[in-house]
């Protein structure tokens, strides 16, 4: 099939929610102009999911209930240790973002009952073995899906009860998100300067423009318009920080 690169990353992002062939989710985007959401509407409403390879809704109780904690009912600390080892991925390693957002994890480090009995059945695992011939499916949907899975990140690094990331954990995320294909050349600057500087939680806000901020704004600063823009405060602070240090 020759698709071009957008079609390419709309296809990962169709199978990661549907667990569809290729063809098939080719055929459903091709069917609704290439809109994802629509393609995913009809791929539900037409019944195509019986083209999915049935699951095993108990096997992946079994699955749970293999990984859970002993005094509860949910998965945390050295059993999600454990379910890493088992998938062949360190817990830091960036897919395990993205399987944790199909889970839709509302607290880093914990799978409720919920959580991955509902995650397996969407991505349509029910053995670890296929769940991780479905990792390099998930990890392409990170570069394919990054906004997405980027501003799911916010919320899963909150502590529970918090509304505001703590720096060291919106830092460690960054430094997982804004690295390799994702890189940002200015992160290990901005990282310092919130440490030196900031060294308070960070908002949603903040999060969320800065990804707009590291795409679209040059390293040294040309096309930043600090007048005419509505950048957080936090940023302008670290583009004259940035500025003077270099002066």
């Amino acid at each position: 099939m020759n698709l071009n690169r957008q079609q390419k990353e709309k296809v990962v992002q169709f199978r990661g929610v549907t667990g569809a062939s290729e063809k098939v989710a080719v055929d459903c985007l091709k069917m609704c102009s290439w809109a994802i959401e629509p393609a995913i509407d009809h791929f539900y409403t037409a019944g195509l999911q019986a083209a999915v390879t049935a699951l095993d809704s108990r096997a992946i109780e079994s699955m749970f209930a293999s990984y859970k904690d002993s005094d509860g009912d949910t998965i945390t600390g050295e059993s999600i240790m454990r379910f890493c080892d088992d998938l062949g991925v360190e817990p830091a390693d960036p897919v395990m973002l993205v399987v944790a957002y199909h889970f839709n994890a509302a607290t880093m480090g914990e799978f409720t009952r919920e959580e991955f009995v509902g995650g397996c059945t969407k991505l349509g695992c029910d053995s670890m073995d296929k769940l991780r011939k479905k990792l390099g499916d998930l990890r392409a949907e990170l570069k394919a899906n990054f906004r997405d899975i980027y501003t799911y990140a916010y919320k899963f690094s909150c502590e529970k009860g918090q509304k505001c990331v703590q720096l060291d954990t919106a830092i460690g995320m960054w430094q997982l998100l804004l690295t390799g294909d994702l890189a940002w050349p200015l992160l290990d600057q901005w990282c310092e300067f919130l440490t030196q500087h900031h060294n308070r939680p960070i908002s949603k806000d903040t999060w969320v423009q800065l990804l707009d901020f590291a795409k679209t704004i040059r390293p040294d600063f040309s096309n930043f318009d600090s007048e005419n823009s509505a950048w957080p405060y936090l940023i302008d602070e670290f583009v004259d920080h940035v500025r003077e240090s270099r002066s």
